[in-house]
């Protein structure tokens, strides 16, 4: 009887500490619960844009202008400058650029038999875009751009010339590392003159009509061939 009481006791005062250990509670008798803390997953880091900075040298064919009775021939020269481009999209990057060809014109009159040279800068002032055809240690690329020659006449007495320009062109870029690679590239440049523009206004039978028209053409068809160490950033 003893032995049968002894297992009551037992079991009573083994019953209320278990159920004590499943259900914690404070001084008050409040049920404390435990709640694990999820993490914040971490951040995914935005890829960083490629940044390509290239100083250029390399040779201009600079063409000629012609005239009536006359042309103005513009000696082929070395020319150098540099590009600096930003990566806006994979494989497509904008990139302003800026060429200088130091050289000499020659303007002719063929009706008078009178030649004359002048020393003159041709500066290529160009924003466009680049696409790259295909990624690895060799990347081809074409290239349009459009902005303004400046024909800086170094001569006192002549007057600058400023046009606006458009640049087709490509090349192959050879990359040696994730830092250094090597451009080579050719360019078409078209120097362009405005020689006026008009608006019409009229009304037919079907209504009014209007229009603007402008004359425009290619001052010197004028290209480039050139080279440059790639720093990339």
């Amino acid at each position: 009887m003893t032995n049968l009481k002894t297992l009551f006791l037992t079991a009573a005062l083994l019953i209320p500490l278990s159920l004590v250990a499943q259900n914690p509670t404070s001084s008050s008798g409040t049920v404390q619960r435990t709640y694990k803390v999820q993490e914040p997953a971490p951040k995914k880091s935005t890829p960083k844009a490629r940044i390509e900075l290239t100083p250029i040298y390399g040779y201009s064919l600079n063409g000629r202008v012609d005239f009536y009775r006359a042309e103005f021939k513009m000696q082929d020269a070395v020319h150098y400058g540099g590009a600096l481009a930003v990566e806006v999209m994979p494989g497509v990057l904008g990139e302003f650029s800026f060429t200088q060809s130091p050289t000499t014109g020659r303007f002719a009159d063929f009706a008078e038999g009178i030649t004359q040279n002048y020393d003159i800068n041709i500066n290529y002032f160009q924003l466009g875009g680049i696409k790259e055809l295909k990624k690895g240690p060799v990347v081809p690329f074409g290239m349009v751009s459009l902005g303004a020659t400046w024909f800086d006449m170094k001569n006192s007495g002549v007057d600058d010339h400023v046009a606006f320009s458009a640049a087709l062109g490509g090349g192959l870029k050879f990359f040696f590392s994730d830092r250094i690679g090597i451009r080579m590239q050719g360019r078409l440049l078209l120097p362009m003159y405005f020689s006026g523009g008009g608006l019409f206004l009229g009304i037919g039978s079907g209504g009014p009509s209007g229009g603007v028209g402008i004359s425009t053409g290619v001052i010197a068809v004028q290209g480039d061939f050139s080279g440059g160490l790639i720093f990339l950033f």
